[in-house]
């Protein structure tokens, strides 16, 4: 079974109530079912918790990629303002 700790010290339990609520949240109209099953079957367990901890990793990612986009930017930027002033100096020759 796996199982995402977000922070020291969550239980099982805190962890399996994130995992349920990201799946009730998705499907607010199913969280009957969504309940039923997740006691009582535990492949639908298993893909919960697989869902929840691809849900995690996703933010993850794409937190990071927008903080290397930027960064990126910055670099794409420095460069061309280095290029012009190369240009310009090689012109002046």
């Amino acid at each position: 079974m796996t199982i995402f700790y977000n922070g020291a010290g969550m239980s099982k339990i805190e962890a399996k109530n994130l995992q349920l609520e990201a799946i009730r949240e998705k499907w607010p109209e199913y969280k009957d079912q969504i309940m039923a099953l997740y006691y009582k079957d535990t492949k639908f367990r298993a893909i919960c918790d697989d869902y929840y901890l691809s849900l995690q990793y996703l933010n993850k990612f794409r937190r990071e990629f927008s903080e290397k986009r930027e960064t990126i930017e910055e670099y794409e930027k420095l460069l061309n303002d280095l290029a012009t002033e190369l240009q310009g100096r090689i012109d002046k020759k």
